[in-house]
């Protein structure tokens, strides 16, 4: 049985598919380490043990010429009584930043 030109293109497209899901998974779960390090840094917990995406695009790259930019939204609790929201951006594998809504710190 030979391949032709269509059947390379097809074999080529679903791989580079499953190629982008799974690099998506590990782009995710960095994120996810990431916010919770940011959290125990700060001092506050880290609720659901998530990070949820919220949005995606294409933006310029320090490295390359265009980088795929995730935003993913999480929950995080001061003193237990309320969720505040903070949202982590990565370009590309790259972390850009990690913005945590104003919370209460508990009075020593």
């Amino acid at each position: 049985m030979f391949l032709t030109i269509y059947d390379l293109i097809f074999f080529s497209v679903i791989a580079f598919a499953c190629y982008s899901i799974w690099q998506h998974n590990n782009i995710s779960l960095f994120a996810r380490a990431a916010a919770k390090r940011h959290c125990e840094k700060e001092g506050v917990q880290l609720l659901d043990q998530n990070v949820i995406l919220k949005r995606i695009g294409i933006t310029k790259s320090h490295r390359s010429l265009f980088a795929i930019k995730r935003k993913y939204a999480f929950e995080f609790s001061s003193v237990g009584d309320y969720r505040y929201k903070g949202s982590i951006v990565m370009h590309g594998k790259l972390l850009a930043h990690i913005e945590l809504a104003p919370f209460k710190t508990p009075m020593s």
